[in-house]
């Protein structure tokens, strides 16, 4: 080694020890006997490793991208904003859902308002047109039934021609048409004028002959939630309702006769049971049924059946649908319709 190269490193050695002092470091830690910042200056320029240079090129390089790529910490930034940014997507499906859900609840209680308000106009236009109020009046005959409507069976037929009666019970308002079907599934989904509501019509069971002429008719109807149909049959398994005066009355029209009829029973029963047994072959059949059905009120009514001739039931479901509420009248009188 030459003195020039010598004095080149021995000056690049005063830089560094200033430089040493500027940064606070101690001279005598340079000097220190582990020798850990000994320096050896007996080193030739040549036998540098221009490898060693190329790798400290390297890690400034590396240095250089990791300061521009926030280093090391880039990596697990990334996976934070993947990890917001898979939780707003599910947020967003859980919203969409949930809208969904709230769109399809208020599209179905519509289309339940607009079926309860397309029932209630069908049969409110059937009333107008079947029965028109008349003024009461006093009669010479205690046992003819006062009618508080005048019923025209042939505008009922016209209608539909399944028609057998109108029902007329007083103690709960309610006013409908009766028909028999060649089934019991056809009248659950259409009303009277057969256009499709869930809820239906009144109708007699199709297995009993004679119509309402028969010695035991079961009518048929849904227990409505918005009160309608035989929802209010419910009232009567109450005996503070029933004995209200006038309660224990309900009226038929069919034809050009009104029929008058007294309920004698009102119970929950099983969906099979004895008391939809029909087609009564004699009265004594007849009348030990009615005596059967009477035990299972809810109450007594005290009313007589032993003498009964025609039993009719009403029969609509509770409110879980699992068991039938029963109200059963018997035949007091008739009285014929101008």
């Amino acid at each position: 080694m030459d003195i020039k190269d010598k004095s080149k490193i021995s000056d690049e050695y005063d830089k560094n020890v200033d430089l040493n002092k500027e940064n606070h470091l101690d001279t005598d830690e340079l000097n220190s006997d582990d020798g850990q910042y000994e320096l050896d200056w007996d080193v030739d320029s040549d036998e540098l490793d221009s490898d060693e240079l190329d790798s400290d090129e390297l890690d400034s390089d590396e240095l250089d991208s990791n300061l521009k790529s926030n280093g090391p910490n880039k990596h697990k930034s990334h996976k934070k904003k993947r990890k917001l940014s898979w939780g707003n997507i599910i947020r967003y499906i859980i919203m969409i859902i949930a809208a969904v859900i709230f769109l399809y609840s208020g599209f179905m209680l519509a289309k339940i308002y607009l079926e309860y308000k397309q029932g209630d106009d069908i049969y409110k236009s059937i009333a107008d047109t079947v029965l028109v109020p008349v003024e009461a009046t006093t009669s010479d005959n205690a046992q003819e039934i006062q009618s508080p409507f005048k019923y025209d069976h042939q505008a009922l037929l016209n209608i539909n021609s399944e028609g057998i009666g109108y029902l007329y019970i007083p103690s709960i308002n309610l006013k409908l048409p009766l028909a028999q079907g060649s089934d019991n599934d056809y009248y659950l989904t259409h009303a009277f004028n057969k256009t499709y509501n869930g809820g239906g019509t009144l109708f007699e069971d199709y297995r009993i002959s004679n119509g309402l002429s028969a010695s035991h008719i079961i009518i048929y109807g849904h227990n409505m939630k918005n009160g309608s149909m035989f929802a209010g049959l419910n009232k009567y398994l109450t005996p503070s309702f029933y004995k209200t005066e006038g309660n224990d009355i309900f009226y038929i029209y069919t034809g050009n006769k009104l029929l008058e009829y007294k309920i004698f029973t009102a119970y929950i029963s099983e969906p099979i049971s004895a008391t939809y047994t029909y087609n009564f072959t004699n009265a004594t059949a007849l009348q030990a049924y009615a005596q059967s059905m009477k035990l299972l009120s809810s109450y007594n009514t005290g009313v007589d059946v032993s003498s009964a001739t025609q039993i009719v039931t009403f029969s609509t479901c509770t409110g879980d649908g699992t068991q039938r509420v029963i109200v059963q009248g018997t035949f007091m009188n008739e009285t014929p319709l101008e």
